[in-house]
């Protein structure tokens, strides 16, 4: 029983590291679903027309797009929009470091 409970423990751990992976930054993931990012470093950065460089360290096309207040006109973007999804595409899962 002990184990059944360990294991459980473990496929949960595994799962929420799995879900905290994804590359999405906060705007993009706002943007996604219909609005904008409420992160006052966000806000402000977009406010300068620039990406937030705690957020978006790594910044996408879409990060980029939303930045300088447009949409990202790539299809494959585009397309994700039509979805209500970030185009995984350019918002890849991030590398693991080591």
């Amino acid at each position: 029983m002990n184990s059944v409970k360990k294991l459980t423990l473990l496929a949960c751990a595994l799962f929420v590291a799995a879900s905290m992976a994804y590359a999405e930054s906060c705007c993009v993931k706002a943007k996604a679903a219909g609005k904008d990012c409420d992160h006052k470093c966000c806000v402000e950065a977009r406010k300068n027309k620039k990406t937030c460089d705690k957020c978006q360290a790594d910044a996408s096309c879409c990060d980029k797009a939303i930045a300088a207040g447009k949409a990202c006109d790539h299809k494959c973007c585009v397309e994700a929009t039509k979805n209500k999804k970030a185009c995984e595409k350019c918002n890849p899962a991030k590398k693991e470091k080591k």
